[in-house]
């Protein structure tokens, strides 16, 4: 029997997180008020509420550093020969090193490859998430999850989940993952008593910080979108927003061709073919302020043709339409066409998005446009169908893997150096692709 393999990444969990829907060159942190949570009070060292009911606690910052980051340490290295109880390890095949530290409970979540449990750390009693995937059903196509989580294994950044722990058996892999139980960006902003500018403001703060993480190690998501945007609730009651699903990312080395994404977030370079990088990021940033701000994307197909999408995209031509935008900031109208050049490289960076006024200063207005964007979210956007629709979008992304992304994978509209994605197995309800056409 192979021995089992163990990989820690450590990192402190005593770093307070910070920006949580907001700029910290502000110094605030936002709270969007669920109808359900009773107002807080506050006294004037901690914080105040204000007649709107969002609540602002007052937070510093490392100088020169708009967002803390955390402290980490080197993993530490891989010990053969650790011991298993029974074929592939203790209680149902789980490794008896993981059941030493951890209490794994019920499934919660489950995909095509992979099941989520509840994991519970014994020492401090924090919740994480299991994902254990079968090597057996990914044999064929392991470079696919070795990518993913070999990306996973390096980002270290509050508005990211986190790979915590993985280990490695003959049959299973085993991830520790953080687990976030907020909903996704749909959830915020429907549950929300009032939702403003200044608040997608800050989520956008956010996702930019993200994203210049994630670029400045060449890391591409290929994957933005609302779904994969993670509202996590911290312990003081505000929120922050974290990047899920990097089933599609990859380290950029060059020009890449890979005709992939969401097509309503997909940037006009992936679609023409002509070889992308970073800058598609970018791209679905623009798209996703644009929605935050109306309830409804920039590029849309009338007849729900997905050809007439691409070319819509592929022009770049949008505006801003009576009566949704007549309230908006030109600051926020700005910022969404300087991520919605067709040219990248025209095209904002995620560096130049933090330092947007409309992103860092106090440019974004405090109009509430809850009602009308909710009302819109609901009528451009159906939630996807689950096997455990009472679970939170957090646990679902947890149960994704690479190879869930078949449907993510379509045919461009330019000439690619290298051939089309072409579907050449039809197994266990997805389509497999040849390994080549994907890195």
């Amino acid at each position: 029997m192979a021995p089992l393999i163990i990989l820690k990444f450590y990192f402190s969990t005593e770093v307070k997180f910070v920006s949580a829907y907001r700029s910290v060159r502000q110094k605030e942190r936002v709270t969007l008020r669920s109808p359900r949570t009773p107002r807080r009070s506050l006294s004037s060292s901690s914080g105040k509420v204000n007649e709107a009911g969002l609540r602002y606690t007052l937070r510093s910052s490392p100088a020169g550093s708009p967002v803390m980051q955390r402290k980490q340490k080197p993993p530490v290295p891989a010990k053969p020969s650790l011991k298993t109880n029974g074929i592939n390890g203790g209680q149902n095949g789980i490794p008896e090193e993981l059941l030493e530290k951890y209490r794994i409970g019920n499934v919660i979540g489950e995909g095509n490859f992979a099941v989520v449990k509840e994991c519970t750390e014994k020492y401090n009693k924090r919740e994480y998430a299991l994902k254990i995937i079968s090597k057996n059903k990914v044999k064929a196509k392991k470079q696919m999850i070795d990518s993913e989580v070999s990306i996973l294994r390096i980002v270290k950044h509050p508005n990211i989940i986190q790979l915590l722990e993985e280990y490695s058996t003959d049959r299973e892999l085993y991830l520790v993952m953080e687990l976030v139980r907020g909903g996704d960006l749909f959830d915020a902003i429907s549950s929300a008593t009032k939702y403003t500018e200044r608040d997608a403001s800050g989520m956008m703060y956010n996702l930019a910080s993200a994203l210049k993480y994630l670029h400045s190690l060449n890391v591409v998501h290929r994957d933005i979108k609302l779904e994969n945007l993670l509202v996590f609730e911290h312990e003081d009651g505000s929120k922050s927003l974290k990047l899920g699903d990097f089933g599609l990312a990859t380290f950029v080395k060059g020009k890449q061709y890979t005709v992939c994404g969401t097509p309503t977030y997909v940037a006009p370079e992936i679609l023409a073919e002509t070889g992308y990088g970073l800058k598609v990021d970018m791209w679905s940033s623009g798209v996703i302020t644009y929605i935050l701000l109306c309830g409804f994307p920039p590029f849309v197909s009338q007849s729900n043709d997905q050809d007439e999408l691409f070319d819509k995209i592929m022009e770049g031509t949008f505006d801003f339409p009576s009566p949704y935008w007549d309230d908006i900031s030109e600051s926020a109208q700005d910022l969404i066409e300087g991520l919605l050049q067709v040219d990248p490289g025209t095209r904002m960076s995620a560096t130049q998005m933090l330092e947007h006024p409309w992103v860092a200063d106090d440019t974004a207005l405090d109009n509430d446009m809850h009602t009308s964007v909710a009302r819109k979210l609901s009528m451009h956007f159906e939630k996807r169908q689950s096997k455990f629709p009472e679970l939170s979008p957090g646990v679902k992304l947890v149960a994704m893997t690479a190879l869930d992304k078949g449907s993510r994978f379509f045919e461009g509209r330019g000439h690619s150096p290298v051939r089309q994605l072409q579907p050449v197995v039809k197994q266990n309800g997805y389509d497999d692709y040849d390994d080549d056409e994907i890195f």
